[in-house]
């Protein structure tokens, strides 16, 4: 009897320090890949609070991690060495770390591939413990896929920087053509980042945190293309030159969105990263873009389609829900809230185009600003104009309803767009010399 309970109290607390080790290991593979990200770009810029608070999880968990694989190892050591190969791998994950930490300081002067490199020996090191223990949460095949797309990322954008370069080869003044390479290295170095990453959370991205610093790590990836992206239309007027690098930079994002697909798919037993986030993530981005893009047409336009993309998907989840789901009353919440995203993205998206087309001015020279305006009464919305444009402003009462217009920034004769469903037209006026356009709310006034 008393051999049976001490079989059952070593079994019980096998499993139980396994899971605390897997644990302490997420924490450790997660906590690197924010070192990784926090540590992008300009050292001026980095959040040295937040490197250092990653670096007190990564310490921490690994000294607790240390203490639980001795007491596994004494538990588990059947006399052929699993116990030593257990802690052999322990030594090499601690060796990874403390190579980390050394590359990470703000003295040390090493070079950014040095903390990437170490930041992948982590990844591999966590994996193999993992393997040792029988705690492997992904098989091999499904983590080489991973690591493929992740590498298919950085191969697309290294086409992006190729484009990019030949761009800087045309632009006609030097501080153009520096802001193009500049931003081109950035890219690089953000997918370099993404694979390195992708490596570091490989073996533990059933854990949430390590999805969320993976998306981090794809949004910078964004970003920096992005930021590419602006460099080089704001660098040259070369339009097959522009068109290729719009052409490269949709060819990253859509590897990028491969990747996390694959994620997604493999998490989706577990608590992954919410169906909706990336899609959230990618609207709320590339909304942002669209303002800022204010003047630059094709950018515009490219930004607009990322939109729609993102939407649909976001929608036929929701839809798919709806349909799946039991309550009526949700499901009809579900379906009410994505016929209004729908509704919403699709006046955007009209509206980015209608800005795009760059026809609508009143007199040679002129460009116009435009505002936004609620389908009812209440406070409107006003959104910055860009350069050369002025401030719209507007009154709106409860029960009225509202049309959209787009007014010139200076005087003269302006233009009327039909409203969507739901609008009325809005009247306006401007006089020469003023630069505040002005208008009513009267309902159905043509």
């Amino acid at each position: 009897r008393c051999t049976e309970a001490s079989r059952v109290w070593v079994q019980n607390k096998v499993d139980e320090s396994k899971h605390e080790i897997h644990s302490q290991v997420d924490a450790i593979t997660a906590g690197t890949a924010s070192v990784v990200n926090l540590t992008a770009g300009d050292p001026t810029d980095t959040d040295y609070t937040a490197v250092g608070c990653a670096i007190t999880t990564i310490s921490s968990n690994l000294t607790e991690m240390s203490k639980g694989v001795k007491l596994l190892a004494a538990l588990t050591d059947d006399g052929v060495g699993s116990g030593q190969n257990l802690m052999g791998a322990a030594r090499t994950l601690t060796g990874a770390v403390c190579d980390l930490l050394r590359a990470v300081e703000p003295a040390s002067g090493e070079p950014r591939q040095t903390v990437l490199t170490a930041a992948g020996s982590i990844g591999q090191a966590s994996g193999d413990l993992l393997r040792q223990m029988g705690e492997g949460e992904t098989d091999e095949r499904f983590q080489d896929i991973m690591m493929n797309l992740a590498k298919a990322v950085a191969n697309a954008a290294a086409m992006l920087v190729l484009k990019a370069k030949n761009v800087a080869q045309v632009a006609e003044e030097a501080v153009l053509q520096n802001r193009v390479i500049t931003a081109a290295t950035q890219c690089a170095l953000s997918t370099s980042q993404l694979v390195a990453c992708t490596k570091v959370v490989s073996p533990t991205i059933g854990s949430p945190v390590c999805q969320e610093q993976l998306v981090e790590a794809g949004r910078l990836v964004e970003r920096s293309v992005e930021g590419c992206v602006k460099a080089c239309h704001a660098a040259s007027e070369e339009a097959e030159l522009l068109r290729q690098v719009s052409g490269a930079a949709c060819t990253v994002s859509q590897a990028l969105g491969d990747l996390l697909q694959h994620v997604r798919h493999h998490a989706s037993c577990g608590e992954p990263i919410g169906r909706y986030d990336q899609a959230t993530d990618t609207i709320m981005t590339v909304t942002e873009s669209i303002f800022s893009s204010m003047g630059d047409a094709g950018e515009m336009v490219r930004q607009a389609r990322v939109l729609a993309q993102a939407t649909s998907d976001l929608v036929n989840a929701m839809r798919s829900d709806a349909e799946a789901e039991v309550d009526m009353d949700n499901s009809k919440k579900l379906l009410a809230a994505a016929k209004l995203l729908a509704d919403a993205t699709a006046r955007m998206v009209e509206a980015a185009k209608v800005r795009s087309w760059g026809i609508y001015s009143t007199r040679p020279g002129e460009e116009l600003g435009y505002v936004l305006h609620p389908a009812r009464g209440g406070a409107g919305v006003r959104t910055p104009p860009g350069p050369g444009r002025s401030w719209g402003t507007y009154s709106t009462r409860p029960g009225e309803e509202l049309g959209y217009v787009l007014h010139p920034a200076r005087g003269g004769a302006g233009v009327r767009t039909p409203p969507g469903p739901g609008r009325s037209w809005g009247t306006y006026s401007t006089r020469p010399g003023r630069s505040w356009g002005t208008y009513s709310t009267q309902p159905q006034v043509e």
